[in-house]
């Protein structure tokens, strides 16, 4: 059935643009906003038909045209490695196209994020930050504002993301329902993942209205805002509440987004559903669990403590002790328990209080107390 509605997808897009145009600009359009804008189908596309689009593209694009630098900008950002990254930076440098550049530092960002090399991820997005004064176009303002937010929170820099945040919810007020979402649901990872429940609820009535004024519209933003509703509620001893919302999330029906598997394993964990937990776990996608996924390492490592699963504790959490990163203390506080380490566990507490995680400093001096 997934097969069909694949080749469904793969059909209705190559018919459009065989009735639409140019084949080098359409694919070139479709590949670029395809990687740019992954979130914008209810069942996400198997790679293996995005890496086709931007194949094409490329295909179709040969080097001087005037699709070749969008084509790259595709592949740059799809594949995330050092060669396509460079490679989309020398054209860019070579038009002077700050749009272009921008696309590149986004690229540069990522393959940094993705290989642990944060500092260097956050100075690619700080120059890329730099450049907005010379873009009039609110997507990329609005997109490096995300990725900003984003990198300095999984640098253990949990200010400076709510900062970026405030300012893409400040600037989306007056842009789409989506971009407005977006604010929403950056300014609330922000707080959720910092533990700051009461901090939440104040925005609980905004973010409901953003997900209904974007309900025509597919993103995974829909979902996890309402999941970190719920899980605020949860954490509030509002469980029909968070229940509600739960269930208005799931009908949502998006399929295929591994960044909304955390926050459901954090629901699990609230309400002491053992039985959920692993079976989430057993289901859950090794992507879900890499560096650019901020909390997916930390509710996996949360998950195996509940589980008692000091093997895997053992042999996933040391990957994760990476100083000055928002992971390090949960690797922390994983090896403390299945190690019965008490230094391990103050080092966690110390360092979410650094951080200014005062709940997730409770929670870990409450294993100390145990």
């Amino acid at each position: 059935m997934l097969v069909e509605i694949e080749r469904d997808i793969g059909q209705a897009m190559e018919k459009a643009i065989e009735l639409g145009g140019p084949p080098a600009e359409l694919y070139t359009e479709l590949a670029l906003q395809a990687v740019r804008r992954s979130g914008m189908w209810i069942r996400r596309p198997a790679p293996e038909l995005v890496e086709g689009w931007v194949e094409r593209a490329l295909e179709l694009s040969p080097e001087g045209s005037s699709t070749h630098p969008g084509a790259l900008a595709a592949l740059a950002l799809w594949k995330g490695d050092e060669d396509s990254a460079r490679a989309l930076q020398a054209v860019a440098e070579h038009l002077g196209d700050p749009e272009l550049r921008s696309h590149a530092l986004a690229a540069v960002a990522q393959v940094a994020w993705r290989s642990g090399d944060l500092d260097r991820a956050r100075v690619a997005t700080e120059k890329r930050l730099e450049l907005l004064a010379e873009i009039s176009a609110p997507d990329d303002h609005h997109f490096a504002l995300m990725q900003a937010s984003e990198v300095n929170f999984a640098q253990a820099r949990p200010a400076a993301a709510a900062r970026a945040g405030l300012l893409l919810s400040e600037m989306a007020e007056g842009l789409t329902a989506h971009h407005r979402l977006h604010g929403v649901v950056t300014r609330l990872s922000v707080e959720t993942l910092a533990g700051r429940w009461g901090a939440v609820k104040p925005l609980a009535a905004m973010a409901e209205t953003a997900v209904e004024a974007n309900a025509t519209t597919p993103c995974p933003g829909n979902v996890s805002t309402l999941l970190y509703l719920a899980l605020a509620s949860a954490h509030d001893g509002d469980d029909a509440e968070a229940r509600r919302l739960e269930g208005r999330a799931n009908a949502i029906g998006m399929k295929g987004y591994s960044r909304l598997d955390p926050p459901r394993l954090r629901l699990a964990l609230v309400r002491h559903d053992l039985a959920e937990l692993r079976r989430l776990l057993d289901s859950i996608e090794p992507v879900a669990l890499v560096a650019h996924r901020l909390d997916g390492p930390a509710a996996l490592l949360d998950a195996l403590v509940a589980l008692g699963d000091h093997a895997r504790i053992e042999s996933d959490a040391p990957g994760w002790l990476r100083p000055g990163t928002y992971v390090e203390p949960f690797a922390l506080r994983a090896l403390g328990v299945a190690r019965n380490d008490i230094q391990l566990l103050r080092q966690a507490t110390a360092r979410f209080e650094a951080m200014d995680f005062q709940w997730h400093a409770a929670e870990t001096e409450k294993l100390i107390s145990s």
